[in-house]
């Protein structure tokens, strides 16, 4: 199901994504995928490709963990850090949450900053996020997090 995911996504995604990936084995013990080549190979694509440009926003969470809240909810904290060269606002995280047999329980977006709230180059933001599904049904998700660029 997870190489299926990874072959439908862009280019883009597939670096968002596989970012997240060596960091659920940390925090999900149980959580175990072999992506070690896929990043390898798409890391050597994307440096050897002139057309990629740098300027692009380029959003990394960090410390990212989904736990099992007090009341048996999910709930998500990590680090938001601009690695681009612009300012940022309206910095959102996007979640799919999928149950242990695939199917999609649901598809959410948060912004994390307020409307006003800009994300300088080399800054982060935290957040901490309870979703309101039962973690007891959670078996995989897809997390990222993106933000527009000041005009």
């Amino acid at each position: 199901m997870m190489r299926n995911k990874l072959n439908s996504l862009s280019k883009y995604q597939k670096i968002q994504y596989l970012s997240i990936i060596p960091l659920l084995s940390i925090c999900i013990p149980s959580f175990n995928i072999d992506v070690q080549a896929q990043q390898s190979s798409l890391t050597n694509n994307t440096s050897n490709n002139n057309n990629v440009k740098s300027d692009k926003i380029n959003l990394v969470i960090e410390n990212l963990s989904v736990d099992r809240s007090v009341t048996n909810l999910v709930e998500i904290k990590g680090d938001i850090k601009n690695n681009s060269t612009f300012d940022l606002h309206e910095v959102k995280v996007s979640a799919e949450y999928y149950d242990k047999t695939g199917t999609l329980l649901e598809k959410v977006e948060h912004f994390i900053t307020s409307p006003s709230y800009i994300l300088k180059p080399n800054e982060q933001v935290s957040f901490d996020i309870l979703e309101v599904i039962g973690f007891n049904k959670l078996g995989d998700y897809n997390i990222a997090a993106s933000g527009e660029t000041i005009n």
